[in-house]
């Protein structure tokens, strides 16, 4: 199976989807032909516990196409990635996803509820999809109000953790969401080796969400939010994760760190949460940032400007500046209506006071400036505002006569 990028970059790889059906109808066949111990799925069966779950991995038709869709969207957004020009169909691509996966627990194992819910996810991955250009040529101005942040960029910048771990003081792989041990830096006065944080880190899991900076109250709220306007899985439970996660709030570097150790010390290993939790508790809290954020921006824009209505790169730095370095001077700028200035700000930031996460300024930078050359975004003023009426001659009545006269008023 190949994908294909077209060389004028408006369509993203349009050229499979019309042998998709007839390669679907061929695997699902010989899926039927397979032996039980070819049931392997994109998932350990043997931790398998939603009804979904246990049903896809005892159907070989159904395992056939869980590994398919992984197969796809893992390729799908990675070549989006690649490209670098895909920010709006990635994020469409991610979050359907995850609303997929939602969907597909509410089958509770009903193999023809899941085959088709399976069925209709890969047709979705094998549409055709625009790059940020093509859809910015399209229609520039849509400022219905709307959720555009564009939370894989987030994903991509804070790594999704199983373990509970501290930034700086733990190696971690990415990969897998494991605590790797503690990492250890020379003490340049003593010169003794020693763990310590990145900035004011605190106990860290899921996609950043650090619960140094957390209150039990404020995660609860952000929990049953997204409860209520996203759902919720079966195995989670929002009380659970709250006692799991209370040891650790509002700890902060040297406190946050002991706080680790002395767990490893008792139970053999690290905190951890499942990937239904680690997901879930990493969508509440990105979801509230980005209502914090439009709360913050809507209180102090001026011209006063609405921020669900904003394109996708303002709605999604904003957003990523509330997991990481809030700066009133960037912040500043944004309220302005000032974009090319907001850019420059980060840029000269990423070689600066915080060049040691020049990476991540840059990107933000990067997409402020993509915004502006696709034309989502003007380099000033409001995106939104209505456009402005020209305004009348205040010319004397003979001239007026003599305008009229030839047509031309």
């Amino acid at each position: 199976m190949r994908y294909e990028v077209y060389k004028d970059k408006k369509e993203f790889f349009c050229k499979y989807r019309q042998h998709f059906r007839g390669v679907l109808l061929i695997s699902i066949f010989f899926s039927q032909l397979a032996h039980a111990t070819q049931y392997t799925t994109s998932y350990n069966c043997k931790t398998a516990k939603t009804e979904t779950e246990k049903a896809v991995c005892q159907d070989a038709q159904l395992a056939k196409m869980d590994r398919q869709v992984s197969h796809d969207y893992n390729q799908l957004t990675n070549r989006m990635e690649k490209e670098g020009n895909y920010h709006q169909s990635l994020n469409n691509v991610t979050t359907t996803q995850s609303k997929w996966k939602e969907e597909t627990l509410q089958c509770k194992g009903d193999v023809f509820c899941l085959t088709d819910a399976y069925g209709k996810r890969l047709a979705e991955l094998n549409y055709c999809y625009r790059s940020d250009k093509a859809i910015a040529v399209a229609g520039v101005a849509d400022c219905t109000p709307l959720d555009r942040v564009d939370y894989h960029f987030i994903q991509k910048s804070e790594g999704m953790m199983y373990d509970f771990y501290v930034p700086g003081a733990f190696g971690t792989n990415v990969e897998t969401g494991e605590n790797l041990g503690p990492r250890y830096k020379k003490d340049k006065i003593t010169g003794e080796k020693i763990q310590k944080a990145i900035g004011n880190s605190g106990v860290t899991v899921g996609e950043g969400v650090d619960l140094g900076q957390q209150t039990i109250a404020g995660l609860r709220r952000y929990m049953e939010i997204e409860q209520k306007k996203y759902g919720k899985p079966d195995d989670v439970n929002i009380e659970d994760m709250l006692i799991r996660f209370s040891p650790f709030i509002g700890k902060t570097r040297s406190r946050a760190i002991s706080s680790i150790n002395d767990y490893y010390e008792i139970q053999k290993r690290y905190p951890y949460l499942t990937q239904s939790e680690a997901e879930y508790i990493s969508n509440a809290v990105r979801h509230g940032y980005a209502e914090e954020a439009a709360v913050l921006f809507n209180k102090h824009s001026h011209p006063n400007m609405e921020f669900w209505a904003m394109p996708a790169s303002v709605q999604t730095v904003l957003t990523d500046m509330k997991f990481h370095s809030y700066i009133s001077s960037v912040a500043n700028f944004f309220y302005r209506a000032d974009w090319i200035g907001a850019a420059k700000e980060l840029e000269k930031l990423a070689v600066g006071q915080y060049a040691k996460y020049k990476s991540r300024f840059l990107a933000r930078a990067q997409m402020l400036r993509d915004a502006i050359s696709y034309h989502s975004l003007p380099s000033q003023g409001d995106p939104c505002a209505p456009a402005k009426s020209p305004l009348a001659y205040n010319e004397n009545q003979v001239l007026q006569r003599i305008l009229r006269y030839l047509g031309r008023a």
